[in-house]
């Protein structure tokens, strides 16, 4: 019976990715390796997004928020960079999409992609819901400060495909909490306030 809801669970969630993979804006990055130039097409979205350009020492070179519902398409002249590794991120409600860019000698390639999905939070009165599709099943860490920075909670969620946390903030004192969700070496936050 377990193993038949854990295929049913495992299911349904393959099923909405699907679903809902239909309706995020589909990206596009191509190089010029001559001319060292990136083309960023992004097609049409409802919220807002994100991107950046960061350099090996993970110093930030360009950002910019995109808000609009228009397909966004822009070329960057990378030209005056000196040769190494680069960074192109992009970030939406759902995800996170690196491109790892490599410039040698007057020429660029894109060396390597990884896509991590983000957490999903939702509140509802004193519950704070964590849903992740881990589908990588690293280790996801949470941590949950207070106001004056004192951790609150510290837990490993584990490493399943799905994670799922219910965190409930009825008998906290009043303050603003920071819920800290570690995964893929990225940090995702969530702000709580209990009055």
């Amino acid at each position: 019976m377990k193993a038949l809801l854990k295929f049913t669970l495992v299911m349904a969630l393959m099923f909405n990715s699907f679903v809902g993979s239909a309706n995020e804006p589909k990206l596009y990055l191509s190089t010029d390796k001559d001319s060292k130039s990136l083309v960023f097409q992004m097609e049409a979205q409802s919220e807002k997004s994100s991107i950046k350009l960061i350099d090996k020492d993970n110093y930030l070179i360009y950002s910019e928020n995109i808000a609009d519902k228009n397909d966004y398409i822009r070329k960057f002249d990378l030209g005056d960079l000196e040769d190494g590794t680069y960074l192109f991120e992009v970030e939406d409600s759902l995800r996170i999409i690196k491109y790892r860019l490599a410039i040698a000698e007057g020429n660029m390639e894109i060396v390597e992609k990884t896509a991590y999905t983000k957490p999903f939070f939702r509140k509802n009165g004193d519950m704070l819901y964590l849903n992740l599709l881990n589908l990588d099943q690293e280790v996801v860490r949470v941590k949950i400060y207070d106001s004056s920075n004192n951790v609150v909670l510290s837990e490993k969620l584990g490493n399943g495909l799905v994670i799922e946390k219910a965190f409930n903030f009825k008998n906290a004192f009043e303050d603003s909490y920071t819920v800290v969700i570690a995964h893929n070496d990225e940090a995702y936050y969530e702000n709580v306030t209990v009055d």
